[in-house]
């Protein structure tokens, strides 16, 4: 009931509440127990008097004859009823007359009379005849009347008893509620702090151990968010400084070959959708010699508007001014997106024409990048293609790339995508969770699960990424094309429905291992998907390993409010966030400070340039911001012993790479005489050492 404690203001309601009921017991039974004695004292009092009284009057009534009177006058005094027994007896012992009063209803609870019974004593006199002793009078007092005084004090002394207690109840709770006001308020802000959320309490308590509490944390909280400014301001000044081109606010040259760099890198993954594009402004000398320079800026300047509005169409496109009158773009398309942006962009263009430039507004070409292709080849072919349309007057400008695969066509990738997508929707949306395996089951034939390990400087599993890989007739298909065209055809969720359900299906056989789970961006922010996801998790939690979903910078960044409502929701099931690809957008990093997130991973651009002297400068500040904040660092695709060195050197909190732990189908992973109940937490011995790790 109490698995996260016990509130402190739910203890003291318990602890003065039981120590008020207590007091007030006590009390009202010393109270009764008093009386109650008051009472026997009264009641001998009472029947000694009867005692010596009676036997004054009957001392002359000694003889034979006057025990009769004695008798009627005994009877007089006994008949008041206030007597329990009156005997008197002779000096042998032998009673010569008695009266007892029987037991009756006492017109008072049985319970009372045991928990508080009175013991009337039977007082005694001796009766003379002259100077002869003749006998001796018993006389006990009637306790009826006693327990009725008993019993209405007790109920008076209840009545009134209670009455102190709600007031005092009452008064204990507005004193305590208005000294744990504040303390609440602290609880709130601690609870932000574990959130990533550092907020100051304006709340000053009157007691003053509180309000010492209170300036201590916001003293800590300003001094945090004091340096989370300053590190953030000089981590984006030195990115400006960097990557930035200080006319147009574009990324620069050096940007354009980091991430050039980076998605060649991952060329498996992004398969044939590389492309690069180059903008010449061709007519710039015109204008400076002509008009003056300030007009070739604002020459520059209206290119750089035109071509970002082109860019803004385009799903993971970004645009680079490269040179004075150049600018380049790199985006991940389809054949037929480059060819519909290529007429755009050569529409564009035409529109801004005019004879102000004789050589034309701007000239545009447009490759497919291939495998392993350097930079400097790829803008090669684009500058020849440049010079060839200035000559031919050709607005055209995409450039055929050789040596690449065939596309499938949409008829094919209509029978692909199905194959994908619809046992999902026939059979396992609607499965419940006992059978959910069993019918995930046949998409072992369309999907394989890939794992990689992200490690700390100890050789200790932080967590392990999860990568699913499409095939088909035994082709492996590109990632990205595949959910490209399964956009474009309208089967995305679909697609990424059953893509989960593989996954969960997949990770019934580990146990501890935290595995991280890729959320695409239209995923991220699609409340459909995410709602079937977060109550898929809660059907097969038990079953599953500690979860943690990654999501890039980007994604994260189009509506942070339904991003914090994705983070808030994984936080209620114990599931990590991670962000990657941090620093790609060369944005402001401010957005972090109020995002419940457990890890960064900075973009794989830094870590292949970490050997340059800014880029490392510029990652030590990042960590030191995210470490000042909680968040762990964690550097992917290191792919070298030099870059592992380096990272090694900087207090990163993980790494991970081909250059330390490959890439491994978990179908590899599982022993070949196991059981389909095999269960086990994953090793680092599971997955093949690298270079870099052999010669650590």
């Amino acid at each position: 009931m109490f698995t996260k404690g016990m509130s402190l203001r739910l203890q003291l309601y318990l602890l003065i509440g039981c120590l008020s009921l207590f007091s007030f017991g006590a009390a009202l039974y010393n109270n009764v127990s008093n009386m109650r004695g008051y009472l026997n004292e009264q009641l001998a009092s009472h029947a000694q008097g009867a005692a010596h009284s009676l036997g004054l009057s009957i001392s002359p009534y000694m003889d034979e004859e006057g025990l009769v009177i004695a008798e009627t006058m005994t009877n007089a005094i006994f008949d008041s009823g206030y007597y329990q027994h009156i005997i008197f007896t002779d000096l042998d012992g032998k009673v010569l007359f008695e009266r007892n009063n029987p037991q009756g209803n006492f017109a008072v609870p049985q319970w009372f009379i045991n928990w508080f019974t009175l013991h009337p004593p039977v007082m005694t006199s001796e009766v003379s005849d002259g100077w002869r002793i003749a006998g001796k009078l018993e006389v006990q007092s009637h306790a009826g009347t006693s327990y009725k005084s008993l019993w209405d004090h007790a109920v008076s002394n209840l009545t009134s008893a209670l009455f102190q207690l709600v007031i005092a109840l009452l008064c204990a709770y507005f004193i305590l509620k208005a000294v744990l006001t504040p303390l609440s308020s602290i609880e709130k802000q601690a609870e932000s702090v574990i959130q990533k959320r550092f907020e100051l309490n304006p709340i000053k308590p009157f007691t003053s151990e509180l309000r010492t509490l209170v300036n201590a944390i916001n003293r800590m909280i300003e001094n945090i968010q004091r340096s989370f400014n300053e590190q953030t301001k000089l981590a984006e000044d030195l990115s400006r400084e960097v990557y930035i081109d200080s006319h147009t606010g574009l990324p620069n040259r050096r940007a354009l070959l980091k991430q050039f760099e980076s998605i060649q890198a991952e060329y498996e993954m992004h398969g044939n959708r590389f492309y690069l594009g180059l903008l010449s402004m061709t007519s710039l000398k015109q204008v400076n010699d002509n008009d003056g320079y300030g007009s070739g800026d604002d020459y520059i300047l209206s290119g750089a508007q035109l071509f970002s509005k082109q860019m803004n169409s385009l799903s993971e496109a970004t645009l680079y001014r490269i040179s004075g009158s150049e600018f380049a773009f790199l985006s991940l398309l389809t054949e037929d997106a480059a060819k519909e942006i290529d007429q755009q962009i050569a529409a564009s263009i035409l529109i801004e024409s005019s004879s102000r430039f004789s050589n034309g507004f701007a000239k545009h070409s447009l490759t497919r990048v291939n495998y392993q292709e350097d930079f400097a080849d790829v803008v090669m072919r684009l500058d020849n293609q440049l010079v060839h349309n200035q000559y031919a007057d050709n607005p055209k400008g995409l450039v055929s790339a050789k040596g690449m695969q065939k596309n499938h066509s949409r008829e094919e990738w209509v029978g692909i995508l199905t194959q994908f997508t619809q046992y999902f929707k026939d059979e396992i949306n609607h499965s419940n969770s006992k059978d959910f395996a069993i019918k995930c089951i046949p998409l072992d034939k369309i999907f394989d699960l890939m794992l990689q390990p992200v490690v700390d400087e100890n050789q200790t599993i932080l967590y392990v990424e999860s990568f699913v890989r499409f095939k088909i007739a035994g082709e492996t298909l590109s990632t990205l094309d595949v959910f490209a065209m399964a956009e474009r055809l309208g089967v995305l969720q679909d697609l990424e429905q059953a893509v989960v359900c593989f996954i969960f299906y997949k990770l019934q056989h580990i146990e501890h291992t935290r595995v991280a789970i890729n959320i695409s961006n239209r995923a991220l922010h699609n409340p459909v998907f995410t709602d079937w996801l977060f109550d898929l998790y809660q059907k097969l939690h038990k079953s599953l390993p500690p979860l943690l979903y990654e999501f890039n910078e980007s994604g994260a960044m189009l509506s942070l409010e339904s991003t914090e409502k994705f983070i808030s929701r994984s936080k209620q099931l114990d599931i990590d966030i991670a962000i990657e690809r941090f620093g790609s957008s060369l944005s402001s990093f401010c957005y972090i400070r109020n995002l419940n997130i457990d890890y960064i991973k900075i973009d794989p651009s830094y870590v292949r340039d970490i050997a340059q002297a800014d880029t490392r400068f510029f990652v030590q500040t990042v960590i030191q911001i995210c470490h000042g904040i909680g968040i762990k660092i964690i550097a992917p695709q290191v792919e070298s012993a030099v870059i592992g060195e380096h990272f090694s050197l900087m207090n990163i909190d993980g790494l991970q790479g081909n250059g330390l732990y490959a890439v491994r189908n978990f179908s590899t992973i599982i022993p070949a005489n196991a059981t389909s109940t095999w269960i086990s937490a994953l090793q680092l011995n599971y997955f093949s050492h690298s270079p870099l790790h052999e010669a650590e």
